[in-house]
């Protein structure tokens, strides 16, 4: 049993593992009016750019060996290791750019695009050969095609652009955030638990709930169903397959607080420094009353106030007490979330009325002394006789 087992199983690695293959083709398409040229050490060879094409799916696809012959229905094997092709993951990286925002991207349909894009191409992948356009069949340098090329630039320099979104906003439940952006918004998949507005390439979002928040922006790069591929001969031209790449994916996330602060106050007796409950304080903002705050058998009182300055002033002093006379200003901001104030109340003094009683009582007084002195002195008087 065990000899069966291990024949199986010498048979199962034995299976040799064979790369897909697959077969390229090119015919009379090709860019009539456009003549390409290289030139490298001795050697000089220009020719109009063909259109080839994979015959699995007549999926355009594009040379990686400038000037290099390719042979129809040649048997290719798959292999994304650059190494194999004499090229870097850098470059790799640009032709699949190249690729992405040339022949094929939103208008860029006809074979002239395609012809740019293959010329791009084949400059990336050979930097020691000069390679440029001319008017005719080895005729000299011209710049030619400048416009497509500059499009084609430039749509692969906003693609590296990193947004300049901060990773975290705090904000107030009363404030609006709007993210100004470097970069096309347009392009990106937006999504987010906040509700928010897309208007002249910001991003407004306004009338939140505390909270917290996360926006997140994926670059809409869905114009390939399947990865890139690229495929090598020993007997033709080395080429590559459009397709998705890493290098297309951009995602960014950025986070949004929403906070709200808090005002406590403490109010105490300003000579027994007991607690004082009942008093009743007004917060104010631009001369309007936001709300009111009582303090309760603890001597506290608080409200959550969203960001901003606000004047604070007693409305209702503890019974027994003298109305805070002061007005207090605070700030509220990411820095000032929780204020603390203690806050004093002097004893009322109580005024007895002035009824005349005092003045009677003080002028009878004076009577009864006066009535003793005479008193006394008489009998001292009587007595010296």
């Amino acid at each position: 049993m065990r000899k069966i087992i291990f024949v199986i199983l010498l048979m199962l690695i034995s299976i040799p593992v064979y790369a897909k293959e697959e077969t390229f083709y090119y015919n009379s398409e090709r860019v009539e009016s456009m003549w390409i040229t290289k030139v490298k050490g001795s050697e000089m060879r220009s020719a109009h750019p063909y259109l080839i094409k994979k015959r699995s799916d007549n999926t355009y696809i594009f040379c990686l060996e400038p000037f290099t012959l390719l042979q129809n229905d040649t048997k290719y094997v798959e292999s994304n290791d650059y190494k194999k092709y004499g090229l870097t993951e850098q470059q790799i990286n640009r032709i699949n750019l190249l690729i992405y925002y040339g022949f094929g991207y939103k208008n860029h349909t006809t074979p002239t695009w395609y012809g740019v894009t293959q010329y791009l191409i084949w400059k990336e992948c050979d930097k020691e050969a000069d390679i440029y356009f001319t008017e005719t069949k080895g005729g000299p340098k011209k710049a030619l095609y400048t416009k497509e090329i500059n499009e084609i630039e430039a749509l692969i320099k906003e693609h590296d652009i990193e947004p300049t979104f901060e990773g975290n906003y705090q904000i107030s439940t009363n404030e609006e955030l709007v993210v100004d952006s470097n970069i096309d918004l347009s392009n990106y998949e937006i999504e987010s638990n906040a509700e928010y507005e897309l208007k002249d390439n910001k991003l407004i979002f306004k009338n939140l709930d505390v909270g917290n928040y996360k926006v997140n922006l994926t670059k809409k790069t869905n114009r390939f169903k399947s990865e890139f591929m690229m495929y090598y001969s020993t007997t033709s031209q080395n080429v590559i397959v459009p397709g998705h790449s890493k290098i297309y994916d951009k995602n960014y996330t950025f986070n949004i607080d929403v906070l709200k602060g808090k005002v406590s106050l403490s109010k105490i007796s300003n000579d027994s420094h007991q607690k004082l409950k009942d008093a009743i304080y007004g917060v104010y903002q631009n001369d309007e009353l936001i709300t009111k705050i009582t303090t309760g058998s603890d001597g506290i009182g608080e409200a959550e106030l969203p960001f901003g300055e606000y004047i604070i002033k007693e409305l209702v002093a503890p019974k027994g007490y003298k109305l805070d006379p002061n007005e207090y200003k605070i700030t509220i901001d990411e820095n000032n979330l929780d204020i603390k104030l203690t806050l004093y109340d002097d004893k009322e003094i109580i005024k007895v009325p002035d009824t005349g009683l005092e003045k009677h009582v003080n002028f009878g007084m004076s009577l009864i002394i006066i009535g003793s002195i005479g008193l006394i002195y008489g009998k001292k008087k009587h007595y010296m006789y």
